[in-house]
Order: structure tokens, then C-alpha cells, then sequence
């Protein structure tokens, strides 16, 4: 086995793609295992949760590895796994879900609202009721964008979208916050 420990994610996943060499897997196992349990956790809350979920993506990462198209940076391929598999999970227990995918919106929230009608104090209403009525898709195209910083061309890549396909979902998904933050305000 060829020294991995100087060899780009790029280049182990070639090694993987080019004749089972699976023992490689165990590179990237080694060098993302702690973040993948830790963008578990943002979503669980729970360390043997987390855990278990980290288990899931590893194995799901191992079967699609050959489909990883070399577009996109490995991180963000990753992260969408991340995230559909912890969005699918929590989707079973509800209620974990609003809180969790709210908080990390939250975070990011001043930043899709317009600046002018921003009234922090109900932002945290408004989140709630977002999330009755934004689909997954948007939400992961915000987390990606808002949250994980992601540029258009790795969400573009991600995604298996167009360029103006991104530009268009993140505008429509602002627009629905934005809308609906001008209705609760409204209504209050």
C-alpha cells in the first residue's frame, strides 16, 4: 500500500475507483469519521446517535464512492450525504427535527431576511413556521449555501443542477422567508 498519508482526497478516491482497493477506504474513513460524527451531532444532539449515524454515512459513502463524480470537492459530496442522512432520520422522529434543522438555520437567518424588516424577536416564530413550509430540498440548498458556506459551483456540482438552477432555488427559498416573515410580522 502506497504511503496515504501525503496523497489528496481526490487522489485515494481515484485509487478506490481504479480496482478495489478498498483497504484506501480506511484513509478517508480515518480522516473524516470526527467531522462526520460531529455534523452528526449538530443534528442529534446525542453522542451514540451520532455514532450510529456516522456508521450509516460511511457505509452509504462506501457503495456510492464509484459514483462520486470528481466535479465536486469531496467535503461537499460528503456533506450532503451528511445532511440527507440526518435530515432522513430525524424526518422518523419529527419533532427532533424542527428544533434542529431550526437552530441551524437560526443561526443564519439574519442573513436571508431583509435587513430593513428584521425584528430579531420574532425570528425564532417565523423559523417554525418556515419549516412547515419549505421542502427539504430547500433547506439543504440554505444549509449549504448559509450554513456550510458553500459557492454556487459546489452546490451547482452537489446537486447535479445548473448554475441558474442554484441561483433560482436559493432565490425562491429567500423569497418564502421573506415572505413569510412579512405575513408574521403582519399578523403580530
Amino acid at each position: 500500500m502506497i504511503n496515504s498519508d501525503h496523497l489528496s482526497d481526490e487522489e485515494v478516491i481515484a485509487l478506490l475507483k481504479a480496482g478495489g482497493h478498498d483497504r484506501y477506504f480506511a484513509v478517508l474513513t480515518l480522516r473524516y469519521e470526527n467531522y462526520i460524527i460531529k455534523k452528526c451531532k449538530s443534528y442529534v444532539k446525542d453522542e451514540d446517535e451520532a455514532e450510529d449515524l456516522c456508521q450509516e454515512i460511511l457505509i452509504k459513502i462506501f457503495m456510492q464512492i464509484k459514483d462520486f463524480r470528481s466535479e465536486a470537492k469531496f467535503k461537499t459530496w460528503l456533506y450532503s450525504i451528511i445532511h440527507n442522512t440526518c435530515v432522513d432520520y430525524l424526518r422518523k422522529e419529527k419533532n427532533k427535527s424542527h428544533k434542529v434543522i431550526s437552530e441551524k438555520l437560526q443561526e443564519e437567518m439574519a442573513d436571508l431576511v431583509d435587513e430593513d424588516i428584521v425584528n430579531f424577536e420574532s425570528l425564532e416564530m417565523a423559523l417554525f413556521q418556515l419549516l412547515e413550509e419549505i421542502t427539504p430540498e430547500e433547506k439543504l440548498i440554505l444549509l449549504l449555501k448559509y450554513k456550510e458556506k458553500h459557492s454556487i459551483k459546489e452546490i451547482e456540482t452537489t446537486l447535479g443542477i445548473s448554475e441558474s438552477a442554484v441561483k433560482m432555488r436559493l432565490s425562491r427559498a429567500k423569497e418564502k422567508i421573506n415572505k413569510l416573515y412579512a405575513k408574521n410580522q403582519r399578523l403580530h
